[in-house]
Parts: C-alpha cells; sequence; structure tokens
C-alpha cells in the first residue's frame, strides 16, 4: 500500500496525470455496472490520483467486486466502458464552446454582432459540444488502467451529508506526475 503525498495528489489532478485520467476510466466503468445493478439509485463520482468517489445510496460491499469487475473489463473487452455520456468532461466541453462562440460573435462588428447570431453560434456549439465532449473524454481526461494499478479498499463516507464511498487505489506506474 502506498503513502499519499498531498503534493502530488494536487499536482497530478491539476496536470491531469495518469493516475487520475485512470481513475476517471474506472469511475466511469464503475458507475455503469453500478447503475446496471441498482438502476433506481441515482449514481455520480469524481476521480483523484489515488481512486475515485462513488455516491449514491449503495451497500458498501456492492463496491468492491463492481469495481474489480471493471478494471477487468477495462483491460480486455469493453475498453469503451471508460466514456461516460453524463461525464462533466462533456459540461465542461459545452461551457467552453458555448461561451467562446457566444463572445467571439458578440465581438465582431455589426451586423454580425446581433442578439440572433450569438444565440444561433451558442446553439451550434452545444450541438457540436457532445461529439467533442466524448472525443476529450476518450483523449484527454481518461485512460485504460495499466496492468500495475490496484484496488485498494473501499470506504464508506458521508460527504456533506450524502452517502458515498471512497475506492482506493495504488498505481505504482502512475506514481510519476508525467507518466
Amino acid at each position: 500500500m502506498s503513502s499519499i503525498n498531498p503534493v502530488v495528489q494536487v499536482a497530478q489532478q491539476l496536470m491531469l496525470g495518469s493516475a487520475v485520467k485512470q481513475n476517471h476510466a474506472l469511475e466511469h466503468a464503475t458507475i455503469v455496472l453500478l447503475s446496471r445493478k441498482y438502476p433506481e439509485v441515482r449514481l455520480s463520482g469524481i476521480s483523484f490520483a489515488a481512486g475515485f468517489f462513488v455516491f449514491g445510496d449503495l451497500p458498501t460491499e456492492a463496491i468492491l467486486p463492481t469495481a474489480q469487475e471493471a478494471l477487468n473489463l477495462l483491460r480486455t473487452t469493453q475498453p469503451e466502458l471508460a466514456i461516460h455520456e453524463r461525464c462533466g468532461t462533456n459540461l465542461a466541453v459545452a461551457g467552453m464552446l458555448t461561451g467562446l462562440s457566444a463572445m467571439t460573435i458578440a465581438r465582431l462588428r455589426r451586423p454580425y454582432s446581433t442578439p440572433n447570431n450569438v444565440i444561433l453560434a451558442s446553439t451550434a456549439a452545444l450541438i457540436l459540444a457532445r461529439p467533442l465532449g466524448l472525443t476529450v473524454q476518450r483523449y484527454v481526461t481518461t485512460q485504460t488502467p495499466n496492468a500495475s494499478m490496484r484496488i485498494e479498499k473501499v470506504s464508506p463516507m458521508n460527504v456533506f451529508g450524502s452517502p458515498a464511498h471512497f475506492v482506493s487505489t495504488d498505481n505504482p506506474e502512475a506514481a510519476g506526475l508525467f507518466s
């Protein structure tokens, strides 16, 4: 079991280090599988270099075997489980594209900078954001977990009064900031 260096954790998070990207992929796959087993439970998550949170009212004993199954599927037959339709990456891409398109049109000279054109550009950006967000997930914010990644444990907790579980991972090959 590795120790958690907070400086490395923050640097990995800010620079989207490989440990964060691999945990992000595992988080998505785990949530997909849990959603199939518990369709009535609303789930979400967030990833860090040391692991990931699963938010939702679930039995703790269901998390570890599901995460291990997800890890196996990502590495073997279903790497596409790393990409999730409701990922925050999609929202970030949509927000950036929409904001940039609206600002660009608004800065043009008349007659191009009309409110109608700002709305049209924003709408076009939202339409482009969906496929672009999925592409950004695939190539930037997720990564198939390497062979050395291990799931260490699952810790139940409450986060701001909501049930959550933290899935701790160990990933020796992703310990370096730029790996």
